[in-house]
C-alpha cells in the first residue's frame, strides 16, 4: 500500500516534483473575486485556489482522477454508505499543528451548517456525518450507499479545529483564518486586485515550485491579454477567441488549449406559475408562465443555432452540445443527436402554445465567467428574437448572479446561462442541477431554475446509489435522455481550457479549468 500511495502521490503532484523555482509567478486571471471561505461559495474557480492553500481528504489530478492526499487509504465496510479513510500521520497544517480526525470532522460539520452562498452539501448527496474513529481514521457516513464519494470529499477542505468552530467568512479574507496544509500559504488578499500565496515550508508533499505567486483579478479578456503582453503578468487564464490570433502571432507568448468538462446551457424557470421576465406586447407580465409548456422550451432549443455560437462567437474554440455533460462522461448519452435550428418548427410551436405573436422575454447571463459569456448572451437572444420573441439580454458579474439565482425565496430569473464543470467522470450535474431541489439529500442544490421530473428524480436517486459502475452510468443515460427530451434545460457547447503563458513556460491543462499555479512549468530547452 504505502509503495501504491507513492505512486498515487507522485501522479497528482507531478508539478510540484519539480525543483523549487527561484523566481515568482503572476497570473491574470478572469476570476473577479474569488470567495477565500473554504465552505461558502462551490464553483470549480473557487476550489482551484482552495486546495492550493487548504487540502481535502483526497486530491484530483488535472484529468479528474481521484488520488490520496490527507487520507492514504479508504474503503467501505458496508457497500457504500460509510467510507473509513485512515489519515496520513506527517501531515501539519501551515501554523505547525497537525492535522488530525478532530479537524476532518469540524471542518465537515462546519461545511453543513454554515449559511453558505452555494453550499457544498450538494456535492455529497445524503451526507449525515463525519465521525472519527480515532485521531487519524474517518468516516464519512451517507444515508444511502454513494459510490463515488472517494471522488467527492477533494471538494471538502479541511482546516484545524479551531477555526472552524468560530471563524467568519471574512476571517479567510483577511488571512485571520486562512490556515491550510496545501502547498502554499495565504499571504494577502485585496478585493478586485489581488490574492499572494506563497511556497508553505512545511507542506507535506514536493515543495511548491514558485516562491511567491500573485493572482491579479483581470475579469476583462483584452485587459488580460494586453497584461501579458505587456509582461505585466507571465500566464492568462481563458484567453478571448477573438485575440488568440494576436497572441499566436506575438513570438514572446505561447497560447496552449486543453479539454474542458465545461458544458455551457440555459435553465429554464419550469416551475413557477408566473414567472418574472415573460412579458405582453404592453410589457405587463404574462399571467401564465409560458416556460412550463414543453413547447415553448422545445421552440427556443429549436432557435439555437449552436454551431454559428462555436465559429461565429467562439472561434472554434468550444463544441456544440445535444446535452449537459460532455462526451467520454458516464451519463453521457450517444443517442442524443445534436439539434439543427429550425425557425419554421419553432414558431409552429409556439404557435400551438398560445403565442402566435410570440412574447417578450429577458435572459440573464454573467459578462465575467465564462469565455465571451456576453456575446454568446447577445447572440442567443438574436437567435431567439427570429422566432418572434422581443428579447431583453441582461448581464451582470458572476458575483451578483449567482447569489440571486439561487436564492429560493427571491424573484430569480426566467432564464438564464449557466455553466457547469465536473471532474468526476460522471454527469453529476444529474444530481446537483437537474434533480429537484432536495436539501435534506443534497439533491438540486444549483437547479436554478427549479426544473422537477419524478421519473428523472427516480432515475438520479438510483443512479446516486449503485455501486455497480456500468448499471449507474445507464440509469444516469436515461435520466439525461428524458431530461433532454422534455426540454427541462437547452444546451449550448463544451468549452476548451485556452492560456497563454510568456516564451520560456508552458502549463498543464485543468479539465475543470481551474488555474493552478504549479501547472506552470519552466520549458524545457
Amino acid at each position: 500500500m504505502k509503495h501504491l500511495f507513492r505512486c498515487w502521490m507522485a501522479a497528482f503532484l507531478i508539478a510540484f516534483a519539480l525543483p523549487a523555482a527561484a523566481d515568482d509567478l503572476r497570473i491574470g486571471t478572469r476570476t473577479p473575486d474569488p470567495a477565500l471561505d473554504p465552505h461558502f461559495m462551490w464553483t470549480d474557480a473557487n476550489v482551484g485556489y482552495y486546495v492550493q492553500i487548504y487540502g481535502g481528504l483526497t486530491a484530483q489530478a488535472n484529468d479528474g482522477k481521484v488520488l490520496p492526499y490527507l487520507a492514504e487509504s479508504w474503503s467501505t465496510p458496508d457497500g457504500g454508505k460509510t467510507w473509513r479513510f485512515k489519515l496520513r500521520h506527517d501531515v501539519k497544517f501551515s501554523d505547525g499543528t497537525p492535522v488530525t480526525a478532530d479537524d476532518v470532522v469540524a471542518s465537515y460539520k462546519r461545511m453543513q451548517t454554515i449559511k453558505a452562498s452555494a453550499p457544498f452539501t450538494g456535492a455529497i448527496a445524503g451526507l449525515q456525518e463525519a465521525r472519527k474513529v480515532d485521531d487519524h481514521t474517518v468516516d464519512i457516513v451517507t444515508s444511502k450507499s454513494n459510490p463515488i464519494l472517494p471522488q467527492r470529499v477533494s471538494l471538502i477542505q479541511i482546516i484545524p479545529a479551531r477555526i472552524a468552530a468560530s471563524a467568519t467568512t471574512a476571517d479567510f479574507s483577511d488571512g485571520k483564518a486562512a490556515v491550510g496544509f496545501g502547498p502554499y500559504k495565504f499571504v494577502s488578499f485585496k478585493a478586485g486586485d489581488s490574492l499572494v500565496l506563497e511556497r508553505n515550508p512545511g507542506f507535506f508533499g514536493p515543495p511548491a515550485k514558485w516562491d511567491k505567486v500573485t493572482y491579479r483579478f483581470i475579469p476583462d479578456g483584452g485587459a488580460r491579454v494586453a497584461a501579458l503582453l505587456g509582461k505585466d503578468v507571465d500566464m492568462i487564464d481563458a484567453v478571448p477567441p477573438a485575440l488568440a490570433a494576436r497572441l499566436k502571432a506575438d513570438p514572446t507568448v505561447s497560447v496552449i488549449m486543453g479539454p474542458s468538462s465545461r458544458l455551457l446551457f440555459l435553465t429554464i424557470d419550469t416551475n413557477r406559475p408566473q414567472t418574472p421576465y415573460a412579458f405582453d406586447a404592453q410589457g405587463k407580465p404574462l399571467p401564465k408562465n409560458p416556460y412550463a409548456d414543453p413547447r415553448v422550451r422545445q421552440a427556443l432549443s429549436l432557435a439555437v443555432d449552436r454551431k454559428a455560437l462555436v465559429d461565429r462567437v467562439l472561434g472554434g474554440m468550444a463544441y456544440p452540445a445535444s446535452q449537459i455533460t460532455t462526451k467520454g462522461f458516464g451519463g453521457f448519452d450517444d443517442t442524443l443527436a445534436l439539434a439543427a435550428p429550425d425557425v419554421a418548427k419553432a414558431k409552429q410551436l409556439l404557435a400551438q402554445a398560445g403565442y402566435p405573436q410570440g412574447f417578450a422575454m429577458t435572459i440573464h447571463c454573467t459578462n465575467d465567467r465564462f469565455i465571451e459569456d456576453a456575446r454568446v448572451c447577445q447572440a442567443i437572444g438574436q437567435m431567439f428574437s427570429r422566432i418572434g420573441l422581443k428579447v431583453d439580454v441582461q448581464t451582470m458579474p458572476y458575483a451578483v448572479l449567482t447569489p440571486r439565482a439561487m436564492d429560493p425565496n427571491g424573484e430569480r430569473f426566467s432564464i438564464a446561462m449557466m455553466g457547469w464543470a465536473d471532474s468526476s467522470g460522471e454527469a453529476l450535474v444529474l444530481n446537483n442541477v437537474v434533480h429537484t431541489p432536495d436539501t435534506k439529500n443534497g439533491f438540486g442544490s444549483w437547479n436554478w431554475g427549479r426544473y422537477s421530473n419524478p421519473q428523472v428524480d427516480r432515475l438520479i436517486e438510483q443512479a446516486a446509489n449503485e455501486m455497480d459502475t456500468p448499471r449507474r452510468h445507464d440509469l444516469m443515460k436515461q435520466a439525461m435522455r428524458v431530461a433532454m427530451d422534455d426540454y427541462g434545460f437547452i444546451p449550448l457547447y463544451a468549452q476548451s481550457v485556452v492560456v497563454g503563458v510568456r516564451k520560456g513556460l508552458t502549463y498543464q491543462t485543468w479539465v475543470t479549468e481551474q488555474t493552478i499555479a504549479d501547472s506552470v512549468s519552466k520549458a524545457q530547452p
